[in-house]
């Protein structure tokens, strides 16, 4: 069996269903799979919540109780909700299963067998928040009997925090992790036999070797000499007529195998003779190997829960632990022996991460709302699903943390779009913006994966293409096989159109260049952007073999900003003269990205406004400065 659904109502950020005071369901309703999950989304939108709720209902082998507050109970518009239930969903149970959790189970109508685990928290005196009443009991809304002991044993989860202390963790000590990992350990069974024998002084399991240790700690001749010190010396001249005060010294504790297993400790092999401490990335590597050790002898639903796997490792140890982690998560038997598979779910800000997982194995986190990405959810087609397995790298990742995301077709477009947005004043980071540059295929494969039926994900998708249409008056080696847009009947360009933006739906929209390309469109929107556009395409025509200096940089800035002058005043077309700056960049005589660039250089010291910007783009930026509501 595996954890199939979590299920939670007004527990932190995760309110209530349609009501009196709210027609939006704010409840949590999580689908798992059996294998790899991965939560992603920006901070405070929810994941660290659902990981909590988990256990809060099932509890964590590490015996790290989650301490119900105030503070869980959710705050919405009718003020702090007095009681929170979370439901956790096992779904698959085998025959045996069934017969472990045999009074606890549901079975539906179709015969088919759940565990469900509801846990249900009140407030028992708003006055005095500190007093709350907690019960466990099963079923899908907690009617069921109540959880025992036994059986919440056997539900226990593994849970890594989030930046944490790897090294402390695997220190010896009462009640270490790490004695708590080897005591689940099958072969660690055999070794809570004393087998110590004082006449052969012989001892094989650990807890005969610990009584062969405390026998001869007792005989060592400096404790018995210090011994006869204390009595001969000093306890004897405590006594008092025929009293006998006499000490003996003896190993503190019972020889039990928890307390050998405590005397233990994990590191990792010097690299020399001697040891040195290692850096936090490794010391978190090998605290994770031993959990999965645990995960690995667990025979019902081993579940891991990890928030931000990432920290303290670098890229290439990411992609490791996530390599190791979806193969010990998948179901099979290895050529040694045979591993229960392990349930993994974890919370991530790394688009490295992010990216090394499949698209259908994350879960979009999103103010509050949970939306799956598995096929069937989306708008994505099994052809986008391995296109995306292919193409979605670590600079892609980046849509799955975005508040609001530009889907652009070229460098271009990535280096200028940023530029144009801080220097009117709105900045992309500010708002929450991720540049997307997919190329110039696979537009909709990206956008796809924020469309659904039913509720939408609350994050805005702006699409920004070229429209292509040449204007009049472009000479015939510009145009190439473009068609112009005054030869086409208004119709045609409708239905050109129609077709450049046929993949907008929810909050996807698709914004097309008002004329022809974004240069062509920047240089003909205003007589400034047209100087700026001018000043930027003559440096990349410099900018082609070598980097100018900043003085020939300078000179050039002057000289092109002077000739668009001259134009202006004599009164030439705007749009004929955008079609003279755009000329070396459709003519291959300067790079795009290079007079991008340029032109990003620009704006940093020239002030320009939206009114001086094509219609699109401060459309475009205005969706993209939205706030999508849930």
């Amino acid at each position: 069996m595996y954890l199939s659904c979590v299920r939670a109502e007004n527990f932190r950020i995760f309110g209530s269903a349609p009501g009196e005071h709210s027609d939006e369901d704010g409840r949590l309703e999580l689908e798992l799979d059996r294998g790899t999950n991965v939560l992603v989304g920006e901070n405070d939108s929810g994941k660290s919540a659902i990981i909590d709720a988990i256990r809060i209902c099932l509890l964590t082998t590490a015996a790290d109780y989650s301490r119900v507050t105030r503070d869980d109970f959710h705050v919405g518009p009718a003020g702090r909700a007095t009681s929170f239930t979370i439901t956790c969903g096992f779904t698959e149970l085998t025959v045996e299963e069934q017969a472990t959790f045999l009074e606890l189970v549901t079975t539906d109508r179709g015969g088919v067998a759940s565990l469900f685990v509801t846990v249900h928290a009140e407030m028992m005196d708003p006055v005095r928040p500190k007093r709350i009443s907690i019960s466990t009991r099963t079923g899908p809304d907690g009617s069921g009997p109540a959880l025992d002991g036994a059986a919440r044993e056997l539900l226990k989860a593994t849970y890594l925090r989030p930046l944490r202390d790897a090294e402390a963790e695997m220190r010896s000590g009462r009640g270490s992790r790490l004695s708590q990992i080897l005591a689940g350990y099958p072969a660690m069974t055999a070794e809570q036999v004393d087998d110590f024998d004082e006449e052969a002084d012989s001892a094989s399991t650990l807890v005969g070797i610990l009584r062969r240790a405390e026998h001869h700690l007792a005989k060592n001749n400096a404790v018995l000499l210090a011994l006869e010190d204390i009595n001969g010396d000093y306890l004897s001249r405590f006594a008092i007529g025929t009293d006998k005060l006499r000490g003996q010294i003896t190993v503190s504790g019972d020889a039990t195998l928890a307390r050998a297993l405590e005397r233990l400790e994990l590191a990792l092999t010097p690299e020399t003779g001697e040891w040195t401490r290692r850096g936090l990335g490794y010391n978190n590597a090998l605290f994770m190997a031993a959990e999965l050790l645990l995960l690995g002898n667990s025979d019902i639903a081993p579940l891991l829960l990890i928030e931000e796997p990432e920290a303290h490792l670098h890229p290439q140890m990411q992609a490791r632990i996530m390599d190791l982690l979806q193969e010990r998560a998948q179901i099979g038997q290895d050529s040694v022996r045979s591993t229960a598979p392990v349930q993994v779910l974890l919370t991530t800000h790394s688009p490295n991460l992010a990216s090394a997982i499949p698209v259908e194995h994350l879960t979009l986190v999103a103010r509050g709302g949970t939306f799956r990405l598995a096929p069937g959810s989306t708008y994505l087609g099994s052809g986008d699903y391995e296109f995306l397995t292919r193409f979605l790298d670590v600079t892609k990742a980046g849509l799955f943390f975005a508040r609001a995301v530009a889907i652009v077709e070229g460098d271009a477009e990535a280096i200028l779009l940023p530029a144009l947005a801080a220097a009117t004043g709105s900045p992309f980071n500010a708002s929450g913006v991720t540049v997307v540059n997919v190329g110039t295929v696979g537009l909709f494969r990206y956008s796809r994966i924020f469309q659904r039926d039913g509720e939408q994900i609350p994050v805005a998708i702006a699409c920004i293409r070229d429209r292509d249409l040449v204007p009049a008056g472009t000479p015939d080696d510009m145009r190439g096989e473009l068609k112009c847009a005054q030869e086409m009947e208004p119709d045609e360009i409708t239905h050109h159109l129609d077709k450049l933006t046929s993949g907008d739906s929810g909050n996807v929209r698709t914004f097309v260049s008002d004329h022809w390309t974004l240069e062509y469109d920047l240089a003909a929107a205003s007589w400034e952007m047209a100087t700026l556009m001018h000043q930027a395409a003559q440096a990349a025509v410099l900018s082609k073999s070598a980097w100018p200096d900043a003085v020939t940089l300078a000179e050039s800035d002057t000289s092109a900003a002077k000739q668009v002058t001259q134009w202006r005043d004599d009164g030439e077309s705007l749009e004929a003269k955008a079609i003279k700056i755009y000329e070396p960049l459709r003519m291959k005589k300067a790079s795009k990205p290079i007079t991008a660039q340029h032109a990003a250089r620009l704006l940093q010291t020239t002030p320009i406004t939206e009114e001086q910007l094509p219609k699109y783009l401060v459309q475009a930026f205005s969706h993209l400065r939205s706030a999508a509501p849930r």
